[in-house]
């Protein structure tokens, strides 16, 4: 029943796109299917893009095959060598394997520090290409001095989820501050023995909740080129990790994003941070025990200011040493079109970077959390990535998941102002 829905949401996407055709081209369509990761151009140009593999590739291999301006062929790849095999292709002299590059957000500015990819603004100029369309905040994260470097394209971040059966019970409405959700949670903790899900482990998903806090409290990782965690704000944010990990689910400090999608969908969470890249699972009565009682809202306000969320997303890119760098970007303008978007969204529930489909009614009916994701998003970050950042994050999962396995019996701002402390020597410039 499930891969049924499926395909048929994706014979109707296919169907909604069918016959539109890139940047105004008007090449007729070639019916000799070359096979599933190609599409047919009429212009005898060939584009390879990257992009990691899994459902969502294999429903663009599809989709691809109605741009009709040149041949876009997909190298899917496993996410945990992508980067590689992409920095392996853009290091070449001459002409690359690759036309189109799929890019991480924190991938961005080390490929544009090496030169691998080509700024996009004379093309946008040329081609008149409304760039208000896109999420500002994550166009903006792919600019460097001016130039953008990627157009996004998928999307997620952190929403709340939540069992509208049991916030019945707590009776007090959906958290709208992050003082009511600690309160929430801690009424789910002593009065049912639950709490709020959230994802607590050693790794990159606490960082990026706890990101999302900082930003929230008015906090910044670095300033000056220097580690910045012993600010009031930075103190405040920290102390809010701690509450939240004193009310969570038993089991938390070792759960990912993923555990806590299963606590979601086995009905045992009556509240969660959710990545929303999990949310379409919670809606399938196949996988999950909540899927007529789940519910979404954006992410809660701090110190009467809007949740500034940390986005995960990914954008499309030239290689520098594309052969074809104009019908390149003539095809990733295409891709990120409304109407290719909206029709991944169908397919898949793919969220893309275009705030308008939140609008959209048949998005809407297939992804109901999509109104939180793009307000979570409306003033989204990226985690910082200048010089040793990577280094200061990776150290700080193991400060957060200190707290989070003994929340009660830590001091947490002391924690933080000692990692701060040692930090110090750490150069944080571009």
């Amino acid at each position: 029943m499930k891969r049924m829905k499926k395909w048929t949401a994706l014979f109707l996407s296919l169907c909604l796109i069918g016959g539109l055709t890139a940047c105004g081209g008007n090449g007729d369509k070639n019916n000799d299917d070359k096979g599933d990761s190609q599409a047919k151009g009429s212009s005898g140009v060939e584009l390879v893009a990257t992009r990691w593999s899994g459902g969502q590739s294999d429903d663009q291999k599809e989709l691809v095959k109605n741009y009709t301006d040149a041949t876009i062929v997909i190298d899917d790849i496993a996410y945990d060598k992508l980067k590689e095999k992409e920095i392996l292709n853009m290091q070449k002299n001459g002409t690359g394997d690759y036309d189109l590059i799929y890019v991480a957000e924190v991938w961005c500015p080390d490929y544009v520090k090496n030169g691998w990819l080509m700024p996009l603004n004379e093309y946008i100029e040329k081609y008149d290409v409304d760039i208000s369309v896109y999420n500002q905040s994550l166009l903006d994260a792919m600019t460097v001095d001016g130039q953008i470097y990627s157009l996004p394209t998928f999307t997620q971040t952190s929403i709340l989820a939540y069992d509208e059966e049991a916030m019945g019970r707590y009776g007090k409405g959906v958290p709208e501050t992050f003082d009511e959700l600690i309160e929430c949670a801690k009424w789910f903790k002593e009065n049912e023995g639950s709490g709020i899900a959230i994802p607590a482990m050693q790794g990159q998903a606490s960082v990026d909740f706890f990101g999302g806090i900082l930003y929230s409290c008015g906090a910044e990782f670095i300033e000056d080129g220097k580690i910045a965690l012993d600010s009031d704000a930075a103190m405040q944010a920290i102390e809010i990790w701690q509450q939240l990990c004193l009310y969570s689910m038993d089991g938390s400090s070792t759960w990912h994003v993923d555990d806590v999608a299963q606590a979601v969908k086995d009905g045992n969470a009556p509240i969660s941070i959710s990545i929303s890249g999990n949310c379409s699972s919670y809606l399938d009565p196949e996988q999950s025990a909540v899927a007529e009682t789940i519910r979404f809202a954006k992410m809660p306000s701090i110190n009467g200011n809007d949740y500034v969320g940390t986005a995960n997303f990914w954008g499309w890119s030239v290689a520098k040493n594309s052969a074809n760098p104009e019908e390149a970007f003539q095809s990733i303008v295409w891709l990120t079109s409304e109407e290719q978007e909206k029709a991944a969204a169908l397919a898949n529930g793919s969220i893309s970077a275009l705030p308008a489909l939140a609008e959209d009614s048949e998005v809407l009916e297939q992804i109901p959390y999509l109104p939180a994701v793009t307000d979570t998003l409306a003033k989204a970050r990226i985690l910082p990535t200048a010089g040793d950042s990577s280094a200061m994050l990776t150290e700080l999962q193991a400060v957060l998941s200190q707290i989070a396995e003994n929340p009660s019996g830590v001091d947490a701002k002391v924690l933080l102002k000692e990692f701060n402390d040692a930090c110090q020597d750490y150069d944080f410039n571009p």
